[in-house]
């Protein structure tokens, strides 16, 4: 009986070491990741936050930039360029004027119904539309270094100047073709017909030819304004320019040689009216 029972005891340890054996080598494992699990749990209780250049709570100088880049953002998603309006404040946009063209349209309703002078009337008459047209999307802006001509939304704001590039006036072709903008350095000459009543503004530059290229704009735009930021910003003129205060016919007349010649034959009495005459009767701000 004791060999069968030997036997029958080495046949159950075999049948239990096969069962265990497998646990045995498996549990190491699942103790290792548990382990390495419980490591990582530990580490990130311990380790300290790292704010990113990301984060929403900046540190220290970081504020700054997060508060450019939120307004950055937040011009963006009105449609706005946040470099155009960061150089807003250093630029001077000249409103339109709609006097020239009013003046034109009067003159063909004067011609055409009352004198029937029909071609004179459709002369006037489509120069003052365009004119007035032109005046409700044209504007100039002054730069601390640069002139440029834009064109906005006809009867938009003219806030809306500051948000569009030079490109949307197009190819000067007319005048010497390239872009509407010119720099400062490069104006030799400018003229402005005239004081007192603004009409014509005329300057001559030197950046679309070396020989210099002249440009002639009908004042179609705040005259006084105009003048004023000219005076301000632009080289001096070859001929002195008297301040808007003292702007009349008298400065009108003056700013030309035939102006000049005229006053020539004018009695003291008659120089006095022109003195005392300013502006355009009725339309003068």
């Amino acid at each position: 009986s004791h060999p069968r029972t030997s036997g029958s005891l080495t046949r159950h340890k075999n049948m239990i070491n096969a069962l265990v054996a497998p646990q045995a080598v498996r549990a190491p494992l699942a103790l290792r990741k548990s382990a390495k699990t419980g490591s990582k749990t530990r580490a990130a209780a311990v380790a300290p936050k790292i704010v990113t250049a990301s984060s929403n709570a900046p540190i220290g100088g970081d504020k700054k930039k997060a508060a450019r880049g939120e307004e950055a953002s937040r011009l963006q998603a009105l449609g706005k360029n946040p470099i155009v309006n960061a150089a807003a404040g250093a630029m001077d946009v000249i409103p339109g004027d709609y006097r020239i063209g009013g003046v034109l349209l009067g003159v063909a309703t004067f011609l055409g119904p009352v004198c029937h002078l029909w071609t004179q009337f459709g002369i006037h008459g489509f120069l003052g539309a365009f004119l007035a047209f032109q005046a409700s999307r044209v504007r100039f802006r002054f730069s601390d270094t640069d002139l440029d001509v834009v064109f906005i939304e006809p009867g938009a704001d003219d806030s809306t100047a500051l948000d569009v590039d030079t490109e949307s006036s197009g190819d000067n072709k007319l005048q010497g073709g390239g872009a509407n903008k010119w720099s400062f350095d490069s104006v030799t000459n400018w003229e402005f017909w005239f004081p007192g009543f603004p009409v014509l503004v005329y300057y001559k530059e030197n950046q679309t030819r070396p020989e210099g290229q002249p440009h002639f704009f009908p004042i179609i735009m705040d005259g006084k304004k105009l003048y004023e930021t000219m005076l301000a910003k632009m080289p001096e003129s070859v001929n002195e320019k008297p301040p808007v205060s003292e702007w009349n016919l008298d400065t009108a007349f003056e700013s030309t040689a035939l102006g000049r010649k005229i006053k020539e034959s004018l009695s003291e009495e008659q120089l006095e009216q022109l003195r005392d005459t300013t502006g355009f009767p009725g339309l003068d701000k």
